[in-house]
């Protein structure tokens, strides 16, 4: 997974802000699909909930086309984690599982993960 980040580029500052908040983050998993996502703190005093290809906040909600900077954040908080892990402990860049199984596209069929991306 590659993430560029620019502090000229202001989403990608303020997502950088965003990310000094993660040990502030709640990890939960939505009922209605099983779906894991942080509760991320907004500079609003909202909260929203989060992972690499959701964010209900109004930017991402108005301008899907675009990742917004708690998405960004988020993807920067997971290829940190995954840079920190042992070695030999691949995860998937989509949903940060580890396994040496892994379920393919995140669905229930046990395949290898190898560096495979779930979602």
């Amino acid at each position: 997974m590659t993430i560029q980040v620019s502090t000229t580029d202001q989403r990608t500052a303020r997502a950088l802000d965003v990310l000094a908040t993660a040990d502030q983050w709640l990890k939960i998993r939505r009922k209605s699909d099983g779906a894991k996502f942080y509760v991320v703190p907004g500079s609003n005093g909202h909260v929203y909930w989060v992972n690499l290809t959701e964010c209900s906040c109004p930017d991402s909600q108005h301008r899907p086309e675009l990742t917004c900077k708690h998405r960004l954040a988020v993807a920067l908080h997971v290829a940190r984690v995954n840079a920190e892990r042992k070695p030999g402990r691949a995860a998937c860049a989509g949903c940060a599982r580890t396994s040496v199984y892994h379920k393919a596209n995140c669905k229930g069929v046990r395949v290898p993960l190898l560096g495979r991306i779930c979602a």
